[in-house]
């Protein structure tokens, strides 16, 4: 069960008091209230929140409450951000924060994932027809599919630029 804390909005496994605002927990959770999915400056809130809205997902950015003025002294982005979203939100926005190798998956989920077991054999025989089946090459063989392909875009190339200039050509000989 998820506790959430009223004040840093962060939710918690099993602890009754939040170890951060020291403020006791409250086990029930609106859909509509933010919850801090992760705290993140600059380049790394900026990849967070595109990938929040790419998948069409409300965010909020808030600032850590020590840090408001870092970014006017220091002239740069430097300032930790706590992203939030609503809660009906939240196990959408960890999915994607953890696609993007922003934040680790949540132990139970991947215990949840563990307990399920194995791929129906229907599926799992699906799964293995839609899969693209490489050929193992020898290092002779891939060499020389490397060098039919040099060739290959060299004589495209060449073709290109030759019936530009044939076009070329073609329409200096109209007007002389």
């Amino acid at each position: 069960m998820k506790y959430y804390c009223s004040r840093c909005h962060r939710l918690y496994d099993d602890l009754k008091v939040c170890p951060e605002c020291k403020v006791e927990l409250t086990n029930g959770v609106d859909g509509r209230k933010p919850v801090t999915i992760t705290s993140a400056y600059g380049f790394e809130k900026d990849r967070i929140t595109a990938a929040l809205e790419d998948s069409d997902i409300p965010y909020a950015t808030r600032t850590e409450k020590k840090e408001k003025f870092a970014n006017v002294i220091a002239g740069m982005d430097n300032v930790s951000y706590r992203i939030e979203v609503p809660f009906s939100y939240y196990k959408r926005a960890n999915e994607i924060l953890v696609g993007i190798n922003a934040a680790e998956p949540d132990e139970s989920e991947t215990e949840a994932e563990a307990e399920v077991g194995d791929i129906p054999p229907q599926l799992e025989e699906k799964l293995k027809k839609d899969a693209e089946e490489f050929e193992n090459m020898s290092p002779t063989k891939r060499t020389i599919v490397r060098i039919l392909s040099i060739i290959l875009l060299i004589v495209v190339a060449w073709l290109v630029i030759a019936g530009v200039d044939f076009v070329a050509n073609a329409i200096k000989g109209m007007f002389a």
